[in-house]
């Protein structure tokens, strides 16, 4: 018997509690496994009594987890979405037809998505399963993946690396929300701004205060009332007229092309890094693995764009 047993008698505790914690609700979570309200609070407090851990903080108008229900939240999860590509990899390994896609979420949704109907009017016959991911590193032979990307020099043991983007970050923000804010002339006059923080916490990128250093700016007392646990929710939030975000080229370049986003500073950083496309190295690449390669590429992400505003 495993020894997590003795906190937790049954795995559906588990399931029941990350469901609730997700969808901070009660009703919400027994509306989704199929089960009734009240089965849902009993098994919660099931799990409370065997762990001897307070989850939720419970009254009549909302449902907020603890800081151990936090905790406990996010590590669930991880654990769940773990075993869950581990399941998926072996069961994939029977099905050689399919590409598997690794990115992550912002990529997936700000550059590929956009363009995908045009791959698969081009190549209907290459089925793809895209994942979104929150690691800068993946060992893609052990998961299985045929096609990611990397960020840095282009050299990875193990991995074929071919260019993608090089690494450009602007600050962008919606026109209206310059419209109310006012001209923003300097990168100084960003401290003055709702500025739209994230922290991936398994990928590490260049943050606000980073970036303001880099342009001279002091950054050491940087208030942070807004963090996105991704790049991709700052960006959004940042489409919606809500602060300034960081964008990097690639990824804004289609909201800037249609308006939603301008770059309300004629100044960006190149980092000196690129993005690139990996496959391992250590079997023949599927042939719709090269497809797709090739279809990216072709996109030519680094073909320059009127990204500032005038």
């Amino acid at each position: 018997m495993h020894r997590l047993r003795a906190f937790v008698p049954s795995a559906n505790y588990l399931f029941v509690f990350e469901a609730a914690a997700r969808r901070q609700s009660f009703t919400a979570a027994a509306e989704e496994l199929n089960i009734s309200q009240p089965a849902v609070s009993k098994t919660i407090r099931l799990l409370e009594e065997a762990t001897g851990l307070k989850l939720f903080h419970r009254d009549h108008r909302r449902l907020d987890l603890t800081a151990e229900g936090r905790r406990l939240y996010q590590e669930t999860q991880q654990s769940f979405d773990q075993l869950h590509m581990v399941i998926s990899t072996l069961r994939r390994k029977h099905s050689r037809d399919t590409v598997r896609l690794s990115f992550s979420a912002s990529f997936v949704q700000f550059f590929l998505l956009p363009r995908l109907k045009d791959f698969k009017a081009t190549h209907p016959d290459v089925a793809l399963h895209v994942e979104e991911s929150g690691r800068d590193v993946a060992d893609l032979e052990q998961e299985d993946i045929d096609l990611s990307a990397r960020l840095g020099h282009g050299k990875w043991p193990g991995l074929n690396a071919w260019h993608f983007v090089t690494e450009e970050i602007f600050a962008v923000c919606s026109p209206a929300y310059l419209k109310e804010h006012g001209a923003i002339r300097r990168a100084g006059d960003l401290t003055d701004c709702t500025l739209l923080h994230f922290e991936e916490r398994y990928r590490t990128r260049i943050g606000w205060r980073e970036w303001l250093r880099l342009q001279g700016v002091s950054a050491d007392r940087l208030r942070q009332d807004l963090v996105f646990s991704d790049a991709l929710a700052s960006i959004e939030a940042a489409v919606q007229g809500q602060g300034v975000a960081l964008g990097w080229k690639h990824l804004v370049r289609d909201h800037v092309a249609a308006g939603r986003l301008i770059c309300p500073l004629d100044v960006s950083h190149k980092t000196g890094q690129s993005i690139y496309l990996v496959m391992p190295a250590s079997r023949p690449p599927k042939p719709g693995a090269e497809l797709l390669r090739d279809w990216l590429l072709a996109q030519e992400p680094d073909t320059a764009l009127a990204f500032f505003h005038a």
